[in-house]
């Protein structure tokens, strides 16, 4: 509960200080929950136009704890943001993951597909939040190792999958662009 009035008021913050900046707020509803906070706050960030008006988004993001998956590498905004936000230049606030959600960013073409795999344990509540800026098309799809659907839904601009896995398995996650162009979506996992 602590962490929901924590995130809520951050959001509040957020939204005050970049509405006094002049810059426009890119957030529709304020989640309730640490995954659907940091998918909105991740892609408020994207958004932002520029260092100054995303620092209150990347400041929530790091009260939450949020990392990048392992295998993101590279394709990492939130390193950039960071460093942008931070002090001192190149010094990163976190390294790997340790408590709080996890995300991947994924850009998909227009018309495109991608399908990617994430390992889930068995018996533990597997969680996953997707979002994309609103007025994007797109589907998710999560489907077990035998290739049976677990969850679809359609990004509006997010959606929601929960299951308990009952074996230690990879799930492929598939997303779908059904619009005329590129979008950016972020999976925030638990």
């Amino acid at each position: 509960m602590r962490v929901h009035i924590l995130a809520l008021a951050l959001i509040g913050l957020a939204a005050c200080t970049a509405q006094r900046a002049g810059h426009p707020v890119p957030l529709a509803d304020v989640p309730d929950d640490p995954l659907a906070v940091a998918a909105a706050m991740l892609v408020a960030a994207e958004a932002a136009p520029d260092a100054a008006a995303r620092a209150p988004f990347v400041a929530r993001l790091d009260v939450l704890g949020v990392s990048s998956l392992a295998d993101v590498g590279v394709d990492d905004p939130l390193v950039q943001w960071r460093r942008e936000y931070s002090p001192v230049a190149g010094d990163e606030v976190y390294r790997g993951r340790t408590l709080g959600p996890a995300y991947r960013r994924a850009q998909i073409a227009a018309g495109g597909h991608l399908v990617f795999e994430q390992l889930f344990n068995a018996g533990e509540r597997a969680e996953m939040v997707a979002q994309a800026g609103a007025g994007h098309n797109v589907d998710v799809a999560v489907a077990n190792a035998q290739s049976q659907k677990i969850c679809e839904a359609r990004l509006s601009p997010a959606a929601r999958c929960r299951w308990l896995p009952i074996f230690t398995e990879r799930f492929k996650i598939t997303l779908s662009n059904r619009g005329g162009r590129a979008v950016s979506v972020y999976l925030v996992f638990d």
